[in-house]
């Protein structure tokens, strides 16, 4: 069997500034860019989150995730965006003013 060899990783050749560092951190790999045509979901930082599991048929959760990929929409800006609504619908129906 032979010997495998390792090479070390790759270094960068200098270190990034701090200017770079938060202009990676802002704006960098791996952040949404919002779109015009996407709904926006409002969240505050300083609200604390809950989870919420919810159980669908296989059936129904593959045609919610095909439709939110193919229109470039994640899946829970989809549904919080609906319980939004439906919740301000719930409140009207129930008489319940928010301040």
């Amino acid at each position: 069997m032979s010997k495998k060899t390792f090479s070390a990783i790759p270094r960068p050749k200098q270190q990034p500034t701090d200017d770079q560092i938060l202009a990676f951190e802002r704006g960098g790999v791996g952040h949404d860019t919002t779109r015009a045509d996407k709904p926006t979901v409002k969240t505050e930082l300083d609200v604390p989150t809950k989870r919420l599991s919810l159980d669908l048929p296989a059936n129904l959760h593959t045609r919610f995730k095909t439709a939110c990929s193919a229109t470039d929409r994640k899946m829970v800006g989809e549904l919080q965006a609906f319980i939004e609504q439906r919740t301000q619908e719930l409140e009207e129906t129930a008489g319940i003013t928010r301040k």
